[in-house]
């Protein structure tokens, strides 16, 4: 059976998170783990086969703390991990769930001075959710031509301050 299928079936038995409920920040963190988890196994392996961990990364990128939690994530030692990591998850992503992983890929490539492939992420984005808010950010931003080292301040500012909402002091 074809992996992305598999993807589907996993994605189809994950409960995207309910606002009303009283589980937010349990299943943010959730995410958040199954973020730090595929990330260090793309990594340790180049690749990641677990079709449960990709799946729950995948909706939980549906929240915004999840998704700018993995934003977040890219330093100078894991950056080119990353940047393949995030290229390799958009293209394997089921519509419905490209547009947040495209977002994240968007800002490692732009921020590589690789812009042509940042806008072509965005397409992307905007093609799986047309209205997609950060990727119409994303293109503002980028064609007003802010500098790329302007993402990296950025994270360093906001990184810790969703490391906090999503995990207090138990980091």
């Amino acid at each position: 059976m074809n992996n992305n299928l598999l993807v589907e079936d996993e994605i189809r038995s994950i409960a995207e998170i309910d606002y009303e409920k009283d589980d937010v920040l349990i299943l943010q963190r959730q995410g958040a783990l199954a973020v730090n988890e595929l990330v260090a196994t793309f990594i340790d392996l180049g690749q990641v086969l677990d079709n449960q961990l990709i799946a729950l990364a995948l909706v939980r990128f549906k929240d915004l703390q999840v998704r700018d939690y993995a934003m977040g994530l890219a330093n100078n030692e894991n950056k080119d991990k990353l940047f393949n990591l995030w290229y390799w998850l958009m293209n394997f992503a089921p519509t419905g769930y490209i547009a947040p992983v495209a977002c994240i890929f968007a800002t490692c490539a732009y921020e590589e001075s690789e812009s042509e492939l940042a806008q072509n992420a965005l397409d992307r984005a905007l093609a799986d959710c047309p209205n997609y808010p950060l990727a119409l950010l994303l293109r503002r931003v980028f064609c007003a031509g802010w500098p790329s080292s302007s993402f990296a301040m950025m994270r360093g500012e906001l990184h810790p301050r969703i490391c906090h909402t999503l995990f207090g002091s138990s980091i």
